[in-house]
């Protein structure tokens, strides 16, 4: 009898903390719902905290993202032309097919970012920390390509 109250309860308490755990997932999503439409009327979040948000294929064209913080994010396939990070943190961020073409990424942290098939030409690339990013296939400021294995620096 003790062990079918305990049994009982502890399902209660899984299906609180599952519901508790939907309840914050939700608060997450709405606020990065929330922090996209900004960035697409204001078009500036200078300073501002994107870290580990999925903004995977979105449309940021010409944002001010000087400053920010987008350590993590996934912006794979995204439409970042002209945008400005400059001095942003974007380490370890997934920037893969990404098109960052006139983009400003001076001062930027690019470190174990993912770069590969991305598009930098024309880019503004001065300052910017690329140790141990994945420049694989992707086009370089100059419109050439990047060896399979560019870590770091463009093998051309």
């Amino acid at each position: 009898m003790k062990s079918a109250s305990l049994v009982r309860k502890t399902i209660i308490i899984i299906m609180l903390l599952s519901a508790g755990v939907f309840v914050i997932m939700q608060a997450v999503y709405a606020d990065s719902d929330e922090i996209l439409q900004k960035l697409k009327e204001t078009k500036k979040c200078q300073g501002c905290d994107l870290s580990g948000l999925d903004l995977s294929g979105v449309s940021l064209f010409g944002v001010d993202l000087t400053d920010a913080n987008l350590s993590g994010a996934n912006l794979s396939g995204a439409d970042l032309t002209y945008v400005t990070f400059r001095n942003a943190d974007m380490s370890k961020a997934d920037l893969s097919g990404a098109n960052l073409r006139n983009a400003d990424l001076s001062g930027a942290n690019l470190r174990s970012a993912n770069l590969s098939d991305a598009n930098l030409k024309n880019a503004k690339v001065y300052g910017a920390y690329l140790t141990d990013a994945n420049l694989s296939g992707a086009v370089w400021t100059d419109g050439y390509k990047c060896l399979s294995g560019s870590s770091g620096d463009c093998l051309k």
